[in-house]
């Protein structure tokens, strides 16, 4: 009888050779510029007002569309998220997938704060609820 591998061991072990781990990569890096740019269309905004409300060039817009991916930072990728009026929300999530730690960014917060204030560690109810859920619940109380 064969040898059994989930899938996750099986992609594992790929990400080993380092051609697969470099298309991999590549795949990424699309797939968020690709996400990016579908975004910005689902909000009905053109590049030259994402820019506008940014602060920088139509050209910068469509270079983050079309090759940023992972290279992007986290602050860049938040200021793009609230330039569509959305927020961003990264978790990072065990083996089993159940979520350690979370961060969140509001369509209407500062990102000038330290970024240290947006993380949450989530062992506790109350820290998986999100800023806003947070400060509903304190206005019922």
């Amino acid at each position: 009888m064969g040898r059994h591998m989930d899938f996750r061991d099986y992609f594992q072990e790929s990400l080993k050779d380092p051609e697969s781990a470099r298309l991999y990569r590549e795949v990424l890096d699309e797939e968020l510029s690709w996400l990016l740019h579908y975004l910005r269309e689902l909000r009905k905004l053109s590049q030259k007002e994402v820019a506008a409300r940014l602060g920088v060039s139509r050209s910068r817009i469509s270079q983050m569309e079309t090759s940023a991916g992972l290279s992007m930072t986290l602050e860049g990728l938040a200021r793009y998220a609230q330039a569509l009026g959305l927020s961003l929300r990264l978790e990072f999530t065990d083996e089993e997938g159940e979520v350690l730690a979370r961060y969140h960014v509001g369509a209407d917060e500062p990102i000038a704060e330290p970024a240290a204030k947006g993380w949450e560690p989530v062992a506790e109810t109350w820290a998986t609820l999100t800023r806003r859920e947070k400060h509903l619940l304190e206005e019922v109380a």
